[in-house]
């Protein structure tokens, strides 16, 4: 796992993004060995992952980069 704490991947699937409730608990996740952000629930599934090439918590939950990957066209966000 990378040690510098910088999250890697964002969730951007449409459900989680846009789901009216959003968690500020369990938000945070491994994935392929590097840490993974979901704003709805990291434990769940339905998960479309985006590389992020490492962005901060506090970035993520301002909603900065989240808004930014979820203009991406649908094509370009799932992995």
């Amino acid at each position: 796992m990378a040690k510098d704490g910088m999250i890697q991947f964002i969730c951007i699937a449409d459900a989680h993004v846009t789901a009216e409730r959003r968690s500020s608990s369990d938000t945070l996740t491994v994935f392929s060995g590097r840490w993974a952000y979901c704003p709805f629930d990291a434990k769940g599934a339905g998960h479309e992952w985006q590389e992020s090439q490492g962005v901060t918590l506090e970035m993520l939950r301002s909603g900065l980069p989240k808004g930014r990957l979820a203009q991406l066209p649908a094509e370009d966000r799932s992995r």
